[in-house]
């Protein structure tokens, strides 16, 4: 069974107040060698992220001067954060957050789309119950290669497919097919649903066919 952000995040996470002042959080993080923390209200809802990054802004630009009219929206976010005594004017909010129940493949999506390391998990209220990290996800990669076999035979070849005439073998979290399936098609299938298994790193099909429903397909559409 794959596992979800619930069995990879770390539930015991250090958070920051709002009204936490600028020198109090330097200093805890930098105690606690964190890199970025939740923000939380006073019932631990969510409401954004800092990050060191955020506070570096400051020692960058101690002395910033006034905004203009035209001034790009990234040059006014970090001349606001350079000037900022307290978190809610250093923080990033919204914070990107995601459920427990999420499988770590969407997680991952995420995370690359929106350019985040680590995500912080939230209840169905938006409490704070955890942070999910990029090496957090890098633990479904950490399946023996005997348990991937297993499951692997298990859940798709004979569970999902009920094929009997296809092996598998596991090396190093590559997964290779060999043996017979009835149909042509179901090659490609039975390769996409190998490698949406954690833990697989690429799925090898050595399969053939004793029957070409592709080609009967071609050439329906070609008329």
């Amino acid at each position: 069974m794959n596992a979800t952000v619930g069995d990879l995040m770390t539930e015991h996470v250090f958070a920051a107040r709002e009204d936490t002042g600028y020198k109090d959080l330097a200093a805890f993080m930098r105690r606690h060698h964190v890199s970025a923390l939740p923000v939380v209200d006073a019932e631990n809802r969510v409401l954004g992220i800092v990050s060191t990054a955020d506070l570096l802004t400051k020692l960058a630009d101690p002395d910033s001067e006034e905004g203009y009219m035209a001034e790009p929206f990234r040059e006014r976010l970090d001349r606001i954060k350079s000037s900022g005594a307290v978190v809610r004017d250093l923080m990033t909010a919204p914070a990107v957050t995601i459920t427990a129940d999420a499988e770590p493949r969407e997680t991952a999506a995420l995370m690359r789309d929106r350019g985040v390391k680590r995500l912080p998990v939230v209840d169905g209220e938006g409490r704070l119950v955890g942070i999910v990290s990029r090496a957090d996800l890098l633990r479904v990669y950490e399946v023996p290669d005997d348990e991937l076999q297993r499951m692997v035979d298990r859940e798709i070849v004979h569970g999902m497919f009920g094929l009997d005439d296809v092996e598998t073998a596991v090396r190093r979290g590559v997964v290779t097919l060999t043996g017979d399936v009835p149909q042509r098609s179901d090659i490609p299938r039975l390769a996409h649903a190998v490698r949406a298994v954690e833990g697989v790193v690429r799925a090898d099909c050595r399969l053939s066919y004793r029957h070409d429903d592709l080609m009967a397909l071609e050439s329906v559409v070609q008329r």
